[in-house]
């Protein structure tokens, strides 16, 4: 399943988020896409699970305030 997160500025690095996402669920592909603007930049994750681990997952990482932003995440149907 992937999950797209966002709400971080694009000075983090692939090593912080797969840190804070350990706690989480096992990642087994990120990919960092920087947007047009540093706070537009996403991250895609994605993550060995059901439709509702993935649910999961996003739930508790929405909101999350980490590294002075608040995050959001949403599962992709795609």
């Amino acid at each position: 399943m992937k999950i797209i997160l966002a709400g971080f500025y694009s000075d983090v690095t692939e090593s912080e988020l797969r840190t804070l996402l350990s706690d989480y669920a096992e990642v087994d592909e990120l990919k960092i896409i920087p947007g047009d603007l540093p706070e537009q930049t996403i991250a895609v994750l994605t993550i060995e699970g059901t439709n509702a681990e993935a649910h999961w997952v996003a739930r508790r990482l929405t909101g999350l305030f980490w590294h002075q932003h608040s995050l959001r995440a949403y599962v992709s149907l795609f």
